[in-house]
């Protein structure tokens, strides 16, 4: 676990230690070469990854930490032009901006506990929420920071609620433990409830 969460922490001081001429280099050369050692996830032959009770990965969460690791470096190359005209401070709040959300990212697509997966994505909405108000093209950024904030915790209530049934109902919600655990199947009615609770946390960040 710890390959794949220090990387892009270490992007944080890095950050804040390089000078303003060289900070776009830095952070992005940096970014690239964490992007393409996540890359050897793809090579991993275990079905699971136990690098902790509490973290792993599988041949579904390793594409989504290799796409979080690729995203960081295309931001910090689409926005170097925009950020131009910004001042020193301002250009090293943006890109820890961005090194946050690969951070929640990153740790969002390893944990093994539904609950801390919850908390974790909703997390990511907080760095988000800053780039949008503070650095949106459009004049209505506040508006849509607002609307973009509103809509997604809404939209996650549902989730939280079938989550919180969900430990009640099995005692766990651990992701290892619940593929194994028979009484997971036997929710009969209550199926399609949960997968539409569960998706639509999902589905209103869409738009």
């Amino acid at each position: 676990m710890l390959k794949t969460i220090m990387p892009p922490i270490m992007l944080l001081p890095l950050t804040w230690l390089s000078n303003n001429k060289n900070m776009w280099i830095h952070t992005t050369s940096y970014s690239f070469l964490i992007s393409f050692v996540t890359l050897t996830l793809l090579w991993q032959n275990n079905e699971s990854l136990g690098f902790s009770p509490m973290f792993f990965t599988d041949y579904l969460s390793s594409p989504l930490l290799i796409l979080t690791t690729w995203l960081l470096p295309l931001m910090l190359i689409a926005s170097q032009n925009y950020m131009k005209k910004e001042t020193k401070t301002n250009k090293k709040i943006y890109t820890s901006m961005l090194i946050n959300l690969q951070i929640l990212h990153t740790v969002t697509f390893s944990v093994n506990e539904l609950i801390l997966f919850y908390i974790l994505f909703e997390a990511t909405l907080i760095p988000t929420l800053i780039i949008i108000t503070r650095w949106g093209n459009q004049t209505e950024r506040l508006d849509a920071g607002l609307y973009f904030l509103f809509y997604t915790l809404v939209g996650s209530i549902p989730l939280l609620i079938a989550l919180i049934w969900l430990q009640n109902y099995l005692g766990n919600l651990n992701i290892m433990m619940m593929s194994i655990d028979s009484e997971t199947m036997t929710l009969s009615w209550s199926n399609d409830i949960l997968w539409l609770a569960c998706m639509l946390a999902f589905l209103v960040k869409m738009p």
